[in-house]
């Protein structure tokens, strides 16, 4: 928070500015005239272009000291007392509508750079209303996902004290919305989105290529969990191609997904997420799903009992890859995996439509259905989900375009 002489040096920019953007700003009731003393008409003092000019400065001047103390309240609530509110909004004076815009605009700035929101720190929004309309209205297909994701990030996100990180692992086959659902987090709990400062986005074949340098990449991996927790209060940490993460990386993690004693807590607190994106066991998935359509279950009657035993099951006895033979897994460390369904004819269609209203462009029921139509759908008896779910939409839409 600002003190001292760097206000006063935030009162002199300050007035500067309202001298450019204000040279007409009115002038202070009661207020002498230069001119109207004892100067002679041929003096200095009573040239009109220098008039002007002291009219103008002590004009601004008063307004300024009123500008001041209104942004300081906006920006330094907790500062500003009442003595302050009132000299700020004196018997019979009010703010100009365009004085109060130049307000607005001026603590917007300030506040781009420096931490002066309501929750502490501007870089995160924790839109939850945003959340819950994207993964109602853009996610199509996905019932326990949109169930589960909004429920357990907002509880978390609301605990006054965490005692550990929160731990979600995304499942299914590519093109199912898993990097979808990701960047909508990221999109409606940080205000810059992936490019935030409280975000770091590590891809296991990009980011850890080498298993010979494992020790290296824990130590970097460390570090930056450690600047990142240090730089935000609240992080989100996303590991995509998770599978393919070497164990001795994810031994990185748990010390923050292991539950604190009461008193091991520190004076501040943080939360974090880690969310972890994978393939692993999609087949699985999709068997369980297959399996009760068959038997007469609609697809929004499966619930996470009959698919997250199976899936947590099955990646505990993969042997091909380092994820589930992680302490992550074998000590329920993992707070949930969550399943993404294969989807349907009728799914991908409303994917086209996203895409086309996405561009601006114009479509019609036939060509969605032609789209739709393009697609492979599996398994090769049933047709029944779509085998890339939504992932080259885009590309067949060119085709249409070009």
């Amino acid at each position: 928070m600002l003190r001292g002489s760097w206000r006063q040096l935030w009162l002199f920019l300050l007035l500067l500015l309202l001298l450019l953007l204000l040279p007409g700003a009115p002038e202070p009731r009661g207020t002498s005239r230069p001119w109207e003393g004892t100067d002679e008409p041929g003096s200095a003092w009573a040239w009109p272009g220098f008039q002007r000019l002291q009219e103008q400065l002590r004009a601004a001047g008063a307004l300024s000291k009123r500008y001041w103390t209104l942004f300081s309240c906006q920006v330094w609530p907790d500062d500003c007392d009442e003595d302050e509110e009132a000299a700020a909004r004196p018997l019979g004076w009010r703010l100009p509508l365009l004085g109060q815009r130049y307000l607005d605009l001026l603590t917007t700035w300030y506040c781009s750079f420096q931490d002066c929101c309501p929750g502490g720190d501007c870089r995160i929004s924790n839109n939850f209303t945003g959340l819950e309309w994207d993964l109602n209205v853009r996610l199509h297909g996905q019932h326990l996902v949109r169930q589960l994701v909004l429920r357990t990030v907002r509880g978390y996100l609301e605990t006054p004290q965490p005692d550990k990180a929160l731990a979600l692992s995304f499942h299914g086959w590519s093109g199912t919305g898993k990097n979808f659902v990701a960047r909508m987090l990221v999109e409606n709990l940080y205000r810059d989105g992936l490019m935030s400062d409280c975000v770091r986005m590590f891809i296991a074949t990009f980011h850890f290529p080498h298993r010979k340098y494992v020790d290296l990449y824990k130590e970097q991996l460390m570090g930056q969990i450690r600047e990142t927790q240090q730089l935000c209060h609240q992080t989100l940490f996303i590991f995509d191609e998770a599978e393919k993460l070497h164990p001795g990386l994810l031994e990185v993690l748990e010390p923050h997904l292991e539950r604190r004693a009461p008193e091991g807590h520190r004076a501040e607190f943080t939360w974090t997420i880690f969310l972890f994106l994978s393939n692993l066991r999609g087949d699985i998935i999709n068997e369980v799903v297959l399996k009760l359509l068959k038997a007469g279950w609609s697809r929004e009657e499966i619930t996470m009992e009959h698919l997250e035993p199976h899936l947590q099951a099955e990646i505990v006895e993969t042997t091909d890859n380092g994820f589930g033979h992680s302490r992550l897994v074998k000590e329920n460390l993992i707070d949930y995996f969550i399943p993404f369904l294969l989807l349907e004819y009728r799914h991908v269609r409303l994917c086209a439509r996203d895409a086309f209203l996405s561009q601006e462009l114009l479509y019609t029921e036939e060509t969605l259905d032609e789209i739709a139509q393009m697609m492979v759908y599996v398994p090769k008896e049933e047709q029944l989900f779509s085998s890339q779910g939504c992932k080259s939409i885009s590309q067949r839409i060119n085709y249409f375009l070009s």
